[in-house]
């Protein structure tokens, strides 16, 4: 087997070959053997999961894929987009992800009403089949939320380095870029796909607002309307990132108060089913046996 596969592979590798350089070539030239190697290279990096399984399966979710609606493919798009596209999955291959999770609650609920026509396997084939629709959704929402808390979380200290940049002498398209390379948060990763934007041609307002909508956090938003309106009115941009700055580090002080607030609430259920059946155990089981006797002799 391992032979088979060795030859296997030397094939493919002369077969590239001949592709790159040509049949009627004798004697390769420099240019076509080092493409030969890279390509060879490309194909022998990663491990085996990503050099042999991941590609087959990408191809077959991709075949799935193609029953998603337009509509649906659109947003799963938004929303991977705004997760930081997860595993690197696309939105029909996120639908071929959810058609095989129905799937298998369709397998599991079938298989727990063969087990008999009761209450209990018929609840638990339901909620197994529900999980099962439910739980790529919850997960992608998840991940959603995660990022946009980690941008918000991010942005005060982009805007202080940027402000830092700005004050230095640099204007604001390089300000973009040397945050993208010092920072290494999701804020200064979609910074840097900003200025790539630029660099490819689009301008700072169209670069900028594209950024808004892919993201689709509120104060980020704020923020360019903010850079897009001192822009056209001329206005210094170094005061106007101070003053965002200053703004959304209080704004992130008010959501951690917030937070603060809601933690008794949260520890309400935990202690009620958790911690209060222990205490009642250690208070009152060393009295259980003597209450017992008091209870059996009446």
């Amino acid at each position: 087997m391992g032979i088979s596969l060795r030859w296997y592979a030397a094939h493919r590798f002369d077969e590239r070959m001949r592709g790159l350089i040509g049949d009627d070539q004798t004697e390769p030239d420099e240019k076509s053997v080092s493409r030969s190697l890279l390509l060879q290279n490309r194909d022998l990096t990663g491990s085996f999961v990503q050099r042999v399984i991941i590609p087959p399966v990408r191809k077959v979710l991709n075949i799935l894929g193609q029953l998603s609606p337009a509509g649906t493919v659109e947003s799963l798009r938004t929303q991977l987009i705004i997760a930081g596209t997860p595993l690197g999955l696309g939105p029909r291959e996120f639908f071929s992800i959810r058609i095989i999770f129905v799937a298998a609650g369709l397998v599991l609920f079938i298989f727990f009403f063969q087990l008999g026509l009761n209450q209990i396997n018929l609840i638990t084939g339901l909620a197994l089949l529900f999980s099962c629709f439910y739980s790529p959704l919850l997960w992608l929402r998840g991940r959603v939320r995660y990022r946009q808390n980690l941008i918000r979380l991010g942005l005060p200290d982009a805007l202080d380095l940027l402000t830092v940049c700005s004050s230095a002498g640099l204007g604001f398209d390089q300000s973009l870029q040397r945050v993208s390379e010092h920072l290494k948060t999701p804020v200064a990763i979609e910074l840097g796909r900003v200025t790539a934007e630029m660099d490819m041609g689009l301008s700072r307002k169209e670069a900028l607002k594209n950024l808004a909508d892919r993201l689709q956090v509120n104060e980020l938003t704020s923020f360019v309307s903010f850079i897009i309106q001192s822009d056209q009115l001329g206005m210094s941009i170094s005061d106007t990132l101070l003053a965002q700055a200053d703004q959304m580090r209080m704004d992130r002080r008010f959501r951690a108060q917030e937070q603060a607030q809601r933690i008794p609430t949260k520890m309400l259920f935990p202690m009620v089913l958790l911690i209060f059946p222990a205490l009642l155990a250690i208070i009152l089981g060393p009295a259980m046996p003597r209450l017992l006797g008091y209870l059996q002799a009446f």
